[in-house]
């Protein structure tokens, strides 16, 4: 059994710098524009929710998205997966994590607080932007940010073919790890007031393993709930569309990696990623790009993939990682 989740580490510097093909309102030399028509497979049950519950049979279940009446995941769901795989692989920011977290520990349960040490709150890629307000790293100028518009649109997708019914199944209560989990830690003096007064004690984070990723199945507590939920089936086929302009080369190979295409590894979307849930591969593309046929583009893949390969805003460790932790059993 493993933990759930794994690390995937930050890069040691960000990499921030005008980029002229950020742009809509013109066409730019060199650059890429079109759509890719995607088809995903299932391998595990996926359940992204509703918001909404209904009873069925006497049981409340908690309603899987539709999408033009079937089951299928939004636009807006397929945009984040991609947006962090993409971030993990190149050089790009992240949002700086909360410096004081409540937490619940089984080999030291008097300890109910954790906090990040400032040389964990140092890493670059939470300052990337500091004094670069015009400047953008790789995610950012791609996926958009706050006053900056994505250059990539994700449809939403919907189940095709003979598996357009939801499955219905028990999905553990989530979690996720708790703040002395995310790094090495020791234990220091928690100087607080409290009911009782005098100190306490609290974790200490000392330095940080990287971005989280939900895989494989992780414990459960003794006492863990389980709700009802309601699941597009393992094998099903989701079919939408990724569009975009102004993508260079490099962008677009290192799009193919975050997709899981080249070289080949799993997403995981939705709820329950760590209890068996969410698991998917790319199982076909075609391509629709301005001036290329899709032949063309197909014979293209390679040529994207070296310039991804050879660009400066790759962070190699961190796209080893993230493949090696979405093969096998994730």
């Amino acid at each position: 059994m493993s933990a759930g989740y794994e690390f995937v580490p930050l890069p040691d510097r960000v990499s921030v710098r005008q980029r002229p093909e950020a742009v809509h309102d013109r066409r730019v030399e060199g650059t890429l524009s079109g759509t890719l028509s995607l088809t995903f497979a299932t391998e595990q049950l996926v359940h992204v929710g509703s918001g909404f519950k209904a009873l069925v049979e006497g049981k409340v279940v908690r309603q899987g998205m539709r999408v033009r009446g079937r089951p299928g995941v939004p636009g807006s769901s397929m945009k984040g997966v991609l947006r962090a795989r993409y971030e993990a692989l190149t050089r790009s920011c992240a949002p700086s994590p909360p410096r004081v977290l409540d937490v619940r520990s089984q080999s030291r349960p008097s300890i109910k607080r954790a906090r990040l040490a400032q040389r964990a709150l140092n890493q670059p890629a939470f300052h990337a932007h500091e004094g670069h307000e015009d400047g953008l790293c790789p995610a950012c100028a791609l996926f958009g940010r706050m006053s900056r518009r994505s250059r990539v649109t994700l449809t939403d997708f919907a189940v095709e073919g003979h598996d357009e019914a939801f499955v219905t199944a028990p999905m553990p209560e989530q979690f996720g790890p708790n703040l002395h989990h995310v790094g090495p830690a020791t234990v220091q003096s928690d100087p607080r007031s409290g009911e009782e007064g005098g100190s306490r004690e609290i974790f200490e984070v000392h330095d940080l393993h990287g971005r989280k990723f939900a895989v494989g199945r992780g414990p459960l507590p003794e006492r863990h709930g389980v709700q009802a939920v309601e699941c597009i089936r393992r094998g099903a086929s989701l079919r939408g569309q990724m569009r975009f302009v102004n993508v260079l080369p490099a962008e677009l190979g290192g799009l193919l990696v975050a997709l899981g295409w080249r070289p080949q590894s799993a997403l995981k979307i939705g709820a329950g990623k760590a209890h068996g849930f969410g698991r998917m591969h790319l199982a076909h593309i075609e391509y629709r790009l301005r001036g290329l046929t899709d032949d063309a583009a197909r014979e293209s893949e390679e040529g994207w993939r070296a310039a991804f390969e050879g660009w400066e805003d790759r962070f190699a460790e961190g796209m080893q990682r993230l493949v090696a932790v979405h093969q096998g059993d994730c």
